[in-house]
């Protein structure tokens, strides 16, 4: 007769009941000193002396949950953040060994060390357990081949070579074109450029295409109605009548939906005949506007990136990071010619007035402005002497003849969420009264402005709209 063997017994289960006792609990000590204190709190109560004025049941349950809850939770949840700790220190250590036998590449791992984890400071983040550090890469060793059929033959080696890692993170874009746009252009477009060229993934490059497209028709959009605003509020303007239609275009936007890309590239291609009877008004911009063979127009490179962002909102983006490389690929050569083509702007730069002071002596105003462009945040400190009065903390298009106001279209306001000051552009307002609304170019966080609404209403209207 054979005697079976007595079972083993069951592994222990750190912080498997309740997260703070471990399994089984039976040789958890945490556990009988939380039911020994709970026992003594209700035992030392009902065979109390002492009068009280409520039930004894009542103060039998309050003495064990005190003399459980503080001599045996409490104890166990000191267990409990003594173990995240430690397992956190040994963690780290393995990560500092790890990458320092490790090189520059790890291949990742789909199977956790084998360790007991006591769960992080997080309820929600107890319930799965954490991403282990990753083993250094191996590469693979000389496997031996079975020996052949003749014995006198020697056995031999097969060499495996190990697979290289797959990436499907394209290379940042180290364009020409971005970096002339990084330091040359308006500090929306710049901004834009920069995230473009930091994107560390094929799905950040994406977005941030897109983004930059949408910047750079919202500068030249903007840019363009300053210059006309200025010519319709001057008494001989001779494009008053095309400048009041586009304008009137924009102001119907303003107190509809609000304007989006779509609104500024088909604004941007309606003013094609204006600038064409008028191209000293903005320079470069007719033939920015314009298609030549082989070298389409910044306006169909824009529309092309609208309609991708278009197809994108309505559930056609990319689903893997292969797929986010290949639009990409294809989306760089558009932007990097829209922004060739928009080289113009430089000669139009955008001027932030700091303080004006006026020179009796030689009759001219002493400006001292901020030139925003370029991708850095503090901007260049510029003076000027002009012979016509400008606001303080107020944009400026810099232009030959001068300086041109661009309110009510850009303004610098402080942004609530960000706690700073953000340079944005009007979205939209109401038909009658209300503020405006402006949109930050950096983080597109809504942005109310008071006084700046009945000046997008103050635009013209269309004659049919009266």
């Amino acid at each position: 007769m054979t005697v079976q063997p007595p079972p083993m017994p069951r592994s222990k289960r750190r912080n498997s009941v309740l997260r703070l006792y471990d399994g089984p609990l039976y040789r958890d000590w945490a556990f009988w000193l939380t039911t020994g204190n709970v026992l003594l709190g209700v035992i030392s109560i009902a065979t109390s002396d002492t009068p009280s004025t409520t039930p004894v049941w009542f103060d039998s349950i309050l003495g064990a949950v005190m003399c459980g809850g503080l001599f045996g939770v409490v104890p166990a949840w000191l267990r409990l953040w003594i173990r995240r700790w430690r397992w956190r220190r040994s963690q780290h250590r393995a990560q500092t060994i790890a990458s320092a036998h490790s090189g520059s590449f790890q291949q990742p791992s789909t199977h956790p060390f084998p360790m007991q984890w006591a769960g992080p400071a997080n309820w929600r983040e107890r319930t799965a357990m954490p991403a282990s550090t990753p083993p250094p890469y191996q590469p693979a060793r000389h496997a031996p081949v079975p020996p052949p059929a003749n014995r006198n033959q020697p056995p031999t080696e097969r060499i495996v070579e190990p697979r290289p890692p797959v990436s499907v993170t394209p290379p940042h874009p180290a364009s020409n074109e971005l970096a002339i746009a990084r330091k040359s252009l308006q500090h929306p477009i710049a901004r834009s450029v920069r995230v473009l060229q930091q994107a560390h993934t094929a799905r950040d490059q994406y977005d941030a295409v897109l983004d930059t497209a949408e910047a750079l028709a919202i500068t030249i959009s903007l840019t363009a109605a300053a210059v006309l605003k200025d010519q319709v509020s001057k008494p001989d303007g001779v494009l008053s009548d095309p400048a009041n239609r586009a304008l009137a275009a924009l102001r119907t936007a303003y107190t509809g939906a609000g304007t989006t890309f779509g609104t500024w590239t088909t604004w941007l291609g309606n003013l094609r005949p204006l600038v064409d009877d008028s191209p000293t008004l903005i320079p470069g911009l007719s033939s920015a506007l314009h298609t030549h063979p082989g070298n389409p127009s910044v306006i169909d490179d824009l529309n092309a990136l609208r309609a991708e962002r278009n197809h994108a909102a309505h559930g056609g983006r990319p689903h893997t990071m292969q797929e986010y490389a290949v639009r990409v690929a294809h989306m760089m050569p558009r932007i990097e010619n829209a922004l060739r083509r928009s080289r113009f702007l430089e000669d139009s730069p955008w001027l932030l007035t700091v303080s004006s002071s006026f020179q009796p002596r030689p009759r001219v105003f002493d400006v001292r402005t901020q030139r925003v462009m370029g991708d850095h945040p503090h901007f260049e400190t510029q003076n000027f002497l002009w012979r016509e009065p400008v606001a303080d903390d107020m944009f400026y298009v810099l232009g030959s003849g001068g300086p041109v106001m661009m309110s009510p279209f850009v303004a610098s306001r402080f942004c609530t969420h960000c706690h700073q000051v953000e340079v944005c552009y009007a979205y939209r307002t109401n038909r009658h009264d209300g503020p405006a609304t402006f949109k930050s170019f950096d983080s597109g966080h809504d942005i109310g402005v008071e006084e700046l609404g009945d000046d997008l209403r103050a635009l013209p209207e269309r004659q049919r709209d009266r």
